[in-house]
């Protein structure tokens, strides 16, 4: 079976020239400290020059009864990467994440919030191409306890932890990010606005803030293929509309930029690493553990894209900034 490939689309923007090599780096003055100080009190966030202004995290690691429950395995977090590439367990890929966070401007100046993080492999990239410390937060707790370990072999321990958390219950410390993606979090989640309210106030003023997540096209979705797909997922989806996730966050007094259905982005993505996979594995086979698990994978993918087909589920993303 033969499978349409997807072309990838980068911008590239132009880079201002570097300071003339013989003069050195300027250094913040006296009355521009004084002002960020200010600021970060006015705000009512800490900021200390002589200290690191955003340490990660105390790690959070899931305990072994909780792994042991967990719906992930070895053979299916395997399977996953030769899908999406390595530290990655959904579709999108590294130059996808850059495409995607270009809009938070980010540097290393700055501290970032990935929740919903898989792997790691968007956490650990963010660090990389931005110099960002990103603290990423996974609900599964194998895929947590193995992106910990994924960054601690990558030297990014501390500048990209992984860690577990719950997704009902977990607590955020206010205004401590300049950006905050979350992805495939609220689906799932009953109490959608408690999550939204909690991530508003971990941002700072002028934060950024990118939601990504199945949602439904209207609340009469119905079709054969849309309930299959519900049946299948392994958290019963509770799915609200595009509008519905626009209005939730003007709530938060976000000014929202972007607010979009990228179904059919998303689905080029999911052809791209299915294609990729076929390619790959030509010739080669798994074991019958990792073959089971490609099984459950490919039947799950299949419901996705016939639901997404049908039209009633969609995937949409929202970009905003705080407002100050």
């Amino acid at each position: 079976m033969s499978v349409p490939s997807a072309a990838a689309a980068s911008t590239e923007h132009a880079t201002p020239p570097p300071p003339p090599p013989t003069e050195p780096e300027a250094k913040p003055s006296r009355l521009a400290k004084m002002r960020r100080g200010f600021h970060a009190w006015w705000e009512g966030y800490y900021l200390d020059p002589e200290i690191d202004p955003n340490p990660p995290l105390p790690a959070n690691q899931p305990t072994e009864e909780q792994i042991k429950e967990d719906k992930w395995s070895a053979e299916r977090i395997k399977v996953a990467e030769l899908i999406w590439g390595d530290g990655f367990t959904f579709p999108g890929g590294v130059d996808h994440v850059i495409h995607m966070v270009k809009p938070m401007t980010l540097t290393s100046a700055k501290s970032m919030l990935d929740i919903g993080c898989g792997l790691g492999g968007t956490t650990r990239t963010i660090a990389k191409t931005f110099g960002t410390w990103v603290v990423g937060m996974e609900a599964s707790p194998l895929l947590a306890k193995q992106g910990a370990q994924l960054s601690e072999m990558a030297g990014l321990v501390k500048k990209a932890p992984i860690q577990h958390f719950d997704p009902a219950t977990m607590k955020l410390p206010q205004k401590k990010y300049d950006a905050i993606c979350v992805r495939n979090i609220f689906g799932s989640l009953e109490d959608k606005d408690k999550l939204l309210q909690d991530v508003s106030k971990a941002l700072r003023p002028g934060g950024c803030l990118l939601v990504s997540d199945f949602a439904v096209r209207d609340r009469n979705a119905d079709s054969d293929a849309f309930k299959k797909w519900a049946e299948g997922e392994e958290h019963p989806p509770r799915l609200c509309t595009l509008d519905d996730f626009r209005e939730s966050c003007g709530s938060i007094k976000l000014d929202i930029r972007v607010c979009e259905d990228m179904t059919a982005e998303f689905r080029e993505l999911v052809v791209k690493g299915w294609a990729s996979l076929a390619e790959m594995m030509e010739g080669k086979s798994l074991d019958p553990e990792e073959a089971k698990a490609l099984a459950k994978e490919l039947q799950l993918w299949q419901r996705r894209l016939a639901a997404f087909a049908s039209g009633d589920l969609r995937v949409v993303r929202i970009f905003g900034i705080k407002s100050a």
